[in-house]
């Protein structure tokens, strides 16, 4: 006689998550390297915050710091000059990518990181106004995947905490 196999419920997508983080201090850092057919550099923005509330609630993660990490990313390609000289010169940049991709959230004991390559004109301004101390909260959901880990479903940055 066979025995029936009870089928397994559908797992239920997990919920999002978001955190709430007000910024502390911005640094800044700018890296290039020469390649084989070009250059390329990549801008990085490192946003320290205190988070100050968190969906659902999670008090053990309360005033722990956690870093956001916006990145920016540029590819030159060498282009031989037209005129009589024959030392190749760098081209227009290219913004790699040229859509946001954001990274992963990862919080613990110690506090978290969440990190985003944003188009350039996006990191440029958002560094700006990051730097002057006119955005002073960075609300960020996401999914948790693992124990200590997230996908990053979105950044929200703005002057107040939101409602």
């Amino acid at each position: 006689m066979k025995k029936e196999r009870g089928r397994k419920p559908k797992q239920l997508p997990a919920p999002e998550q978001a955190l709430l983080a007000s910024v502390k201090s911005v640094a800044v850092s700018y890296y290039v390297r020469q390649h084989g057919s070009g250059i390329s550099d990549e801008a990085i923005t490192d946003v320290l915050c205190d988070i100050v509330a968190m969906r659902p609630d999670m008090p053990k993660h309360l005033g722990k710091e956690v870093t956001c990490s916006l990145m920016c990313s540029r590819e030159y390609n060498r282009v031989e000059d037209q005129g009589e000289t024959p030392s190749p010169y760098i081209g227009n940049g290219r913004a790699v990518p040229e859509n946001p991709f954001l990274l992963n959230m990862r919080l613990g004991k110690e506090g978290g990181l969440f990190s985003a390559y944003l188009p350039e004109a996006a990191y440029w301004a958002l560094q700006v106004d990051l730097k002057n101390g006119r955005l002073k909260f960075i609300e960020a959901t996401f999914i948790k995947t693992r124990r200590r880990n997230g996908d990053l479903i979105s950044l929200n940055f703005s002057e107040a905490p939101p409602e």
